[in-house]
């Protein structure tokens, strides 16, 4: 019963414009300490295609890093249940949706890939090439917790574009005992955003240079999340067990 009025469409459209309303309230209520902006800063004014990385737990907080007058962001969505609310969600915020994931979409040659029907690599590519920020939950939908797929560097690696990790706490806020420890951010607090640093991945890495940048972005991540969860003087996420 619960799952058939969670399919409704009404329903997920519902929850979509109430979660959009909510972050919305919580961006601009939320007094935001960013660190490391000058790391991105010029990432950010080429207006190029660029791939930007956040933990699945801080997907509430995502908006409230980027200003409209950055790349239009587009939201890597996976095709479940939970991907049509997020969908919703992010048509309400003004952002633009790919169904699919950066996993399947980095596998073999992406171009060819675009020219025969794959869509979501079709739409990848047309995003970057349009100077489209794609935004990638890379331990979703499902984990492990914050560890780092090669989706991304893959993709990186195919399209050119650079890798810009963010991450994100919250003073106030309700976590949740989901697989990723979920952050629910209570509005009228404080917030802290850290960038983490741009990297641009060789269009010739081997697997073992494409190892080391997954190694070092998730290492790099999950440490500037600790911090900033200090920060907002809570304990700090441990990522799930490799």
């Amino acid at each position: 019963m619960f799952k058939r009025f969670m399919r409704s469409n009404a329903v997920q459209i519902t929850i979509g414009w109430l979660v959009a309303a909510y972050m919305t309230l919580v961006k601009y209520t939320t007094r935001w300490e960013v660190e490391r902006a000058d790391h991105v800063q010029e990432i950010i004014d080429n207006g190029k295609g660029v791939i930007a990385l956040v933990w699945h737990s801080r997907f509430m907080m995502l908006t409230s890093a980027w200003k409209k007058e950055y790349q239009l962001p587009y939201v890597l969505v996976s095709r479940s249940r939970d991907g049509a609310i997020v969908t919703h969600t992010s048509h309400f915020l003004g952002l633009k949706t790919i169904r699919g994931s950066a996993k399947k979409a980095a596998k073999g040659d992406l171009a060819a890939k675009a020219k025969g029907g794959a869509k979501a690599s079709m739409d990848i590519v047309t995003a970057l090439e349009n100077d489209g920020c794609i935004v990638v939950t890379p331990d979703g939908p499902r984990g492990p917790r914050q560890r780092l797929g090669d989706g991304p560097i893959r993709l990186a690696r195919l399209t050119g574009a650079p890798l810009m990790p963010c991450t994100f706490a919250v003073r106030n806020r309700k976590q949740f005992d989901s697989w990723d420890k979920l952050v629910l951010p209570l509005p009228f607090g404080k917030g802290k955003i850290i960038w983490g640093t741009p990297v641009m991945v060789p269009a010739n890495a081997d697997e073992r240079k494409i190892e080391h940048i997954r190694e070092r972005i998730e290492d790099e991540m999950n440490i500037f999340l600790a911090d900033a969860d200090r920060a907002m003087g809570h304990d700090p996420v441990q990522a799930a067990d490799k």
